[in-house]
């Protein structure tokens, strides 16, 4: 299943491809398990092996898969040993998340450009995408030593998904045809998913999940707070204080939460944590002695010991930590445009260095007038394309670039990257000339060419033309808030009155998804992966800002939000279309349509191409590749096997 990704350079992709191991205790060099195995004594970290002297811990074979999952080091086998130093603001999951639960059934290669198995052994699709068999890896277990097999898989998918007394709708993921698909449990360790009607992007749906739930939801610990397995669940429920069984097992799974909450919860992660997201400034994780991954000499990954997360409290105590060299690897929060030029002053001081990031984003900033606004008013003006078109030439992007992103990039709209096989030039540079001329020729042409006293254009109703436009204060992006500043300068000057309305991310979040915003400001996601992230391009997504009551007519199939118009509808049409095909060239023909619908409409606001992006990496810390892409769908950094991450010296 391979898909049509920009490559980013050779070094950078083909250094780490995940292997199926063809036997672990094989010395054969054609194997496939790396050629040479690694004497008894270094197969384990030491401090495993002495647990298994002292007889608290299984001996090495019996707690591997028969076939291991094989990772190639990125520059070299490590050493065993070490804790690798972190950090997060306030109690976000997301860092954790995307670091450290990215092990489902099957992953993303590092070229971003074919999906490969994982948890599983191997895997089949038949010719139409209707079947999806998966073969487990026998022998493997969970991090408390009970085995992993097809029942796990049966108990989350019959019991936990499709289980309507149990959290929210069945994912898309699991639907084709407006069905939900049918589990066999071919054996042990086979189970396969039968579709009513295809489903392209089965694979790839499950591939670009940081912590796909078929993965982390263990039978044996979990089925005492189900009432299909244990008749006493709602009773010992409500003794506990819970409502029932339900809201139990929800808790005790860490199900709705940040997977974090529940330290007692078996995993199949590189490393467990020993407390709760929350309870205090620091998080710690140590080593699964269970993990099933090795290195091709045999030796049981990880290499670090464990994880700390320091939990800090906003962008500037984090920023410190990182140049006084106390941070081994970083890629949010701290690494903006403004933070680049002291990073890279302090580097020897801190002894790190830096690594590149291929963003996913369509943008440097996306205004989003929101097309469904509940205002009759503001809806009738935002869905006015000459007026977006001449908001948009009222921009000066140039002078903005050369302000906030430090004349890092170029005036362009919400289009495909460079990057993508889509990139279309003419949808890239559309109205993105400064010409305040023809910024308001464009806005009386749209029917607002009254004033009142102080220049405010009027708008249908006779009243000033005014709107806010949220902006989160809490998702480590101040330079959106920066641009949209210049951006409010810019509009009042051809007559139309705008203002920030700064809240945090949450509320961000809500008021998207509950319509309840005139307009808001974000990077946005599909610049490279417009397959599985349209949302910027055709109202597929209830969170996308420009269009919550569509994306929810369109995700609940008609039965709530609001039917599109024409144009947004066909889009959606042609993305059924997409999501029901395997075929790679009849996928491109439907998203370049999908494209052309969006460049005549021209939904949102764009201001420049995406600034390029950096982490931060310890020049002790070694595994972690040069390059690498930035996306939703792409879970990085855990894409890129951290569990093969060492340091040099400790």
């Amino acid at each position: 299943m391979e898909r049509r990704h920009f490559l980013i350079t050779a070094g950078a992709i083909g250094a780490s491809a995940g292997l199926a191991g063809c036997g672990f205790f094989s010395t054969d060099p054609d194997s496939g398990d790396g050629g040479a195995v690694a004497g008894d004594d270094d197969r384990e970290a030491p401090s495993l092996r002495d647990q298994v002297e002292a007889g608290e811990l299984p001996p090495l074979e019996d707690r591997l898969p028969e076939e291991p999952m094989v990772v190639e080091p990125v520059e070299q086998v490590g050493r065993y040993g070490g804790t690798w130093q972190n950090a997060l603001i306030g109690s976000s999951p997301t860092r954790l998340n995307y670091t450290l639960a990215y092990e489902s059934l099957v992953r993303w290669n590092l070229g971003w450009d074919e999906v490969i198995p994982n948890v599983v052994q191997s895997y089949e699709a038949n010719e139409d995408g209707t079947r999806y068999v998966f073969h487990l890896r026998p022998g493997m277990k969970w991090s408390d030593g009970e085995p992993f097999d097809a029942d796990d898989i049966v108990f989350t998918y019959e019991h936990v998904l499709r289980d309507d007394r149990v959290g929210s709708d069945l994912p898309a993921t699991y639907q084709a045809g407006g069905e939900a698909a049918e589990l066999e449990r071919i054996d042990d360790y086979t189970v396969a998913f039968q579709f009513s009607a295809p489903q392209g992007l089965f694979l790839e749906d499950i591939a670009s999940s940081y912590a796909n739930i078929l993965t982390r939801m263990p039978r044996h610990y979990l089925e005492r707070f189900h009432a299909d397995f244990n008749d006493d669940a709602d009773a010992e429920a409500e003794e506990a204080g819970y409502s029932g069984w339900e809201e139990m097992l929800e808790a005790a799974s860490d199900m709705n939460g940040a997977f974090w909450q529940e330290p007692d919860v078996p995993r199949l992660h590189a490393w467990v944590p020993t407390g709760r997201l929350g309870e205090g400034q620091r998080l710690e994780f140590e080593r699964n002695p269970y993990f099933w991954k090795t290195d091709p000499d045999g030796r049981q990954l990880p290499y670090l010991d464990g994880v700390v997360f320091d939990v800090v409290n906003d962008e500037d105590a984090l920023l410190l930590q990182v140049m006084q060299g106390e941070i081994d690897l970083m890629d949010r929060h701290v690494n903006t445009v403004e933070n680049r030029p002291v990073l890279h002053s302090e580097q020897e001081q801190g002894n790190y260095g830096f690594y590149d990031l291929v963003s996913d984003k369509v943008n440097s900033m996306t205004v989003m007038f929101n097309l469904t606004v509940e205002d009759e008013v503001k809806r009738e003006i935002f869905n006015n394309r000459d007026f977006r078109i001449g908001l948009s030439h009222a921009i000066n992007r140039e002078e903005l670039i050369a302000t906030v992103h430090a004349d890092q990039g170029v005036p362009q709209q919400v289009a495909p990257s460079e990057n993508s096989e889509f990139y279309d030039e003419e949808m890239s540079t559309q109205y993105t000339e400064y010409d305040v001329e023809l910024a308001n020729q464009y806005l009386d042409e749209a029917g607002y060419s009254e004033t009142n006293s102080n220049g405010i254009r009027l708008g249908p109703d006779g009243e000033p033309i005014q709107f806010q436009i949220d902006a989160s204060t809490g998702a480590g992006k101040p330079e959106l808030i920066d641009g949209l500043e210049l951006v409010i300068g810019y509009w009042r000057e051809v007559g139309v009155d705008a203002s920030i309305n700064g809240v945090d991310q949450t509320l961000f979040s809500e008021r998207r998804s509950g319509n309840q915003q005139d307009a808001d400001v974000w990077d946005g996601d599909g610049g490279i992966d417009i397959l599985q992230n349209p949302q910027s391009f055709a109202p597929t997504a209830v969170n996308t800002g420009w269009s919550p009551l569509w994306a929810e007519w369109y995700s609940s199939g008609g039965s709530g939000g609001e039917e599109p118009p024409a144009a947004a509808k066909e889009q959606l049409e042609l993305y059924d279309q997409v999501t029901e095909t395997l075929d790679e060239a009849e996928r491109a023909d439907l998203i370049r349509r999908i494209l052309e619908i969006a460049k005549e409409q021209f939904y949102t606001i764009g201001i420049s191409s995406p600034v390029p992006g950096y982490g931060v990496v310890k020049n002790d810390f070694r595994n972690m590749v040069p390059e690498t892409f930035f996306a939703a769908t792409f879970p990085y950094p855990g894409v890129t096997n951290p569990e093969q991450f060492f340091k040099e010296s400790d």
